[in-house]
């Protein structure tokens, strides 16, 4: 089935090309690193992954769910629970964030994402059905426009009633942003999905060939083909996979819910967390990425390792990829990183720290330095 661009809730914006990262690399749990993270009323840094202790602890207004830092030392944050987005200037040297300006745009804001050149920001809210663009220009805070996101309700009249646009994704060629939106499947097979977050595939290069998909609603992992037209993307569905794999079905289907979805810089191996599975804890599946060529492209399940807690809403990796980062947002262990054994299976057994107490409900963590 053919599915444009914008019949997965796609807003268009042409842009400068990326520019990379240098990376960093992490060599052990106990090396001297930076990890931001975000929980309610609070924004902290870990400054090693071995016990994640905090060297800076800001008290904030509201639920700073998402962050994006334009490096070095700018840091934008939603606060889910309002219609703010803050910039603070982060000093980690001085251990010491403060705040500098705070703006208003859409309620129930989930996600940012630059553009290529950091001079745009977007911001998907989740909440109002909206997605906002930021002039971030020599390091501002300006609220360009308000977009509705657009899309037709879903088969679940309870939880696809309105738009809910949920992540911006930028192409590797930085002339596009996908916005997954959690009501928007006209042309998504089978409807029902819930779209959350997504992947280009592969990383590192010019363009994308593929985009693959996580549904919340239906935990299934989709994989399309990506096509470049003059002015916007074509998109093909190739694939269609259980988040669990075969014989580890969720103990409650009714509750369970996908969420984050991230891919390793090899494009070897991809992980998904499963969260709300009425299990003793959720978990997070392993695929691996086979393909015969540019174009047939399939996902393998590999297996499961537990989160070591309920709710695991991001992920992500240290430098290097060496090891995977969790949130869990609603009990067991808050944050929780695993480390990735060279065929990209998870120590599972053996986590390489965690960090946990019975307020802790972290919703993001990723290495900064």
């Amino acid at each position: 089935m053919l599915l444009l661009v914008f019949n997965v809730a796609v807003f268009f914006a042409k842009l400068a090309f990326a520019k990379k990262q240098p990376d960093n690399p992490t060599t052990s749990p106990t090396t001297p690193t930076n990890m931001l993270v975000g929980f309610p009323k609070h924004i902290a840094v870990a400054d090693k992954m071995q016990g994640f202790p905090f060297s800076i602890d800001k008290e904030v207004t509201g639920v700073p769910s998402w962050m994006a830092l334009n490096y070095p030392n700018l840091l934008y944050a939603v606060d889910e629970s309002s219609n703010a987005l803050t910039l603070f200037e982060i000093n980690l040297v001085s251990d010491e964030i403060t705040a500098k300006s705070s703006k208003e745009g859409s309620s129930g804001v989930v996600h940012l994402e630059f553009n290529a050149d950091n001079t745009r920001l977007i911001g998907c809210a989740y909440g109002n059905g909206t997605i906002d663009i930021w002039n971030t220009t020599n390091g501002g805070l300006g609220l360009i426009k308000t977009v509705p996101s657009p899309g037709q309700p879903g088969l679940d009249k309870e939880r696809q009633a309105s738009p809910h646009p949920h992540q911006a994704n930028l192409d590797p060629t930085g002339r596009f942003f996908v916005i997954n939106d959690l009501v928007n499947i006209i042309h998504i097979s089978p409807q029902g999905c819930g779209p959350r977050h997504g992947v280009f595939y592969p990383q590192g290069a010019f363009r994308a060939t593929h985009y693959i998909l996580v549904c919340e609603i239906s935990n299934k992992v989709l994989v399309y083909t990506v096509s470049y037209r003059e002015n916007y993307l074509d998109f093909t569905q190739i694939q269609s996979t259980s988040t669990f794999g075969p014989g580890l079905p969720p103990a409650n289907s009714s509750s369970a819910a996908a969420g984050a979805i991230v891919l390793a810089a090899d494009n070897r191996h991809l992980y998904v967390s499963n969260r709300q599975t009425g299990n003793s804890t959720d978990s997070v599946s392993h695929f691996q990425i086979n393909h015969s060529n540019s174009t047939f492209l399939s996902l393998q399940f590999v297996g499961s390792a537990s989160t070591y807690g309920i709710s695991p809403r991001m992920m992500s990796f240290s430098h290097e990829d060496r090891y995977l980062l969790i949130a869990n947002q609603a009990g067991g262990f808050g944050l929780v990183a695993l480390e990735r054994r060279l065929d990209g299976t998870l120590e599972a057994e053996n986590p390489i720290s965690v960090l946990g107490g019975p307020d802790f409900t972290p919703q993001f963590i990723q290495q900064i330095t």
